[in-house]
């Protein structure tokens, strides 16, 4: 539907869908051909140091949060203690990695992992 708030509201007003069709799905097999992805580069929103713990799912929830603090006129201080947080949810566990992590640990030593991985799997 979009990749901000901007976005979303114009696709609302204008009935327009944000599924679309997804050739990884046909070439896998699956019944289902389709998906809702946002189209957006994450890297360009989130800093390296911090994305890397992050699975897609959370890096979209936090790109939602950092537009809806921007939005709301808050202040750095209002939202940087320890009475603010965030509710967020996600369908499930981020597959991509933990495929990435299956195949990794097949390949070599489990422990050879790295400290990344299991918060990329979460979300």
């Amino acid at each position: 539907m979009g990749n901000n708030q901007k976005e979303v509201y114009q696709s609302l007003l204008n009935t327009k869908s944000g599924i679309t069709f997804c050739e990884e799905y046909k070439e896998h097999n699956l019944k289902s051909h389709i998906h809702g992805k946002p189209n957006i580069k994450l890297e360009d929103h989130i800093d390296r140091k911090i994305i890397r713990f992050m699975g897609d799912g959370s890096s979209y929830n936090y790109i939602a949060m950092q537009e809806a603090i921007k939005d709301s006129g808050l202040e750095e201080k209002d939202v940087s203690n320890f009475t603010t947080g965030i509710v967020m949810g996600s369908g499930g566990p981020s597959i991509k990695n933990v495929i990435l992590a299956a195949d990794k640990t097949r390949e070599k030593n489990p422990k050879k992992m790295g400290p990344f991985i299991v918060p990329r799997t979460m979300a």
